[in-house]
């Protein structure tokens, strides 16, 4: 995931929203606001399973420079892309990959079971 921070000003971003300004993602401002959270964690495993680009065959100089900055900005960006995707029809129970929707579900235990007193 070094490639990534590689990209110019992508240290300086700090809100989802900036994120989706930086990689001129159209996005529902609606979706962003209640699920920052889950598209940037999924964005971030995303990022952490792509190792690098194959860019062997890049000229030298600058022009290999840029051509290598504009393949991990499209990476990048269609990953975003995804992520926003994926959480943006759905529950996020059934979407999410963070632990707090990933517990075993819990037993019912009706009201008149918890003001009872056993000896």
């Amino acid at each position: 995931m070094e490639w990534f921070s590689t990209l110019p000003g992508v240290d300086e971003l700090e809100s989802a929203e900036a994120f989706f300004a930086y990689f001129e993602l159209p996005c529902d401002p609606a979706v962003i606001r209640t699920k920052r959270l889950h598209i940037m964690h999924d964005f971030h495993q995303r990022l952490a399973g792509v190792i690098g680009l194959p860019l062997a065959d890049l000229p030298p100089g600058d022009a290999g420079e840029l051509r290598r900055v504009r393949a991990y900005w499209s990476l990048a960006r269609s990953l975003l892309d995804e992520s926003y995707r994926h959480f943006a029809q759905g529950r996020l129970a059934e979407r999410s990959g963070l632990s707090v929707y990933q517990r075993h579900k819990r037993c019912f235990t009706p009201w008149s079971g918890l003001t009872e007193v056993h000896p």
